[in-house]
């Protein structure tokens, strides 16, 4: 059995929508688990009728504290031998659960994920990889710890939480989780098929300044704990270091540059925090991986020539 987990917190505007793709499911051994995370909306009445109506639907209520701590709730629930988590207002294929547990049987695998797809507004699709293998061993490939981080576009057999929780209050919870959850695996397998739609709404995605933006080194530093503690193997140590380059030099350079005040102080501490994690980033290897204008990105940000940087971007 799957258990569904699916934290509900003001989305009464699309919760039907993803409840219609989970109670559809050609694979029937399931549970859905919807967690009202103190809704001040109608979310909890529609998740009431679909509790009411369908045998496998159970609603649970708790007060709000964010989405992590509704996943962990949630888990403090299930009873299937694997789980998954949908957040609220995204929805799945129909045929999602069933191929992945066809391929979890047939590869013995702890975790399956899929590809997904970025939906907005007005329909238009990106196709978003969930990673470029079929089936592996996670010991003789390491580097499939920093594989598309996101904690919906895959199920987990469910003992992986025994030793895993999400860190409830940071943002990039996914982030702190899931390098943890493939560590403790033995095998991970993929459908290569876009089966999870992740709905971006309009003005979704903040402009205004946010020190949780720096919650990124909080999680990784966790993950690399977490993991060093348990191997001594480098390989896993590198991988990590390079999410650091991935998520913290990159990306997060990239939304701090569209924060409307403050963005000079904001990259300098990123480049701050950053090298506090990983003061030699600047030499790793990935870095010649990137074409020539990231490469020209990464040598302004690490002379803190941010005014030069920021004209860049223009």
């Amino acid at each position: 059995m799957i258990s569904i987990i699916v934290p509900i917190y003001n989305v009464e505007k699309y919760l039907n929508r993803c409840l219609e793709s989970l109670v559809n499911q050609t694979y029937q051994d399931l549970e859905i688990l919807l967690v009202n995370d103190g809704s001040t909306d109608n979310s909890a009445s529609i998740a009431n009728s679909y509790a009411e109506k369908y045998e496998r639907v159970y609603l649970l209520e708790k007060v709000n504290g964010g989405l992590s701590d509704a996943r962990n709730f949630g888990l403090n629930h299930a009873k299937g031998e694997y789980v998954a988590f949908i957040d609220s207002d995204d929805w799945v294929d129909l045929t999602m659960f069933e191929k992945m547990m066809l391929l979890a049987k047939e590869k013995n695998a702890d975790i399956v994920c899929c590809d997904m797809e970025y939906v907005d507004d007005e329909g238009n699709r990106e196709y978003s990889s969930g990673g470029s293998f079929d089936s592996i061993k996670v010991k003789d490939h390491p580097e499939i710890i920093s594989i598309n981080n996101s904690a919906c576009n895959k199920i987990y057999r469910r003992k992986l939480f025994d030793q895993v929780q999400f860190p409830v209050g940071c943002w990039y919870e996914d982030l702190g989780t899931v390098p943890k959850l493939i560590f403790l695996s033995e095998s991970i397998a993929k459908v290569n098929e876009p089966l999870y739609f992740y709905y971006q709404r309009t003005g979704s995605i903040s402009h205004t300044k946010n020190e949780k933006v720096f919650d990124i080194y909080t999680c990784l530093e966790n993950v690399k704990d977490f993991i060093s503690y348990r191997t001594e193997d480098k390989r896993y140590l590198d991988e990590i270091n390079r999410m650091f380059i991935i998520h913290g030099a990159e990306l997060t350079t990239l939304r701090i540059k569209d924060y409307s005040s403050d963005r000079e102080e904001f990259l300098i501490k990123n480049m701050d925090l950053l090298e506090k994690s990983y003061p030699t980033w600047i030499d790793d290897k990935i870095i010649k991986e990137y074409p020539i204008k990231k490469r020209i990105v990464f040598f302004l940000l690490k002379k803190r020539w941010i005014k030069i940087l920021l004209k860049c971007f223009k």
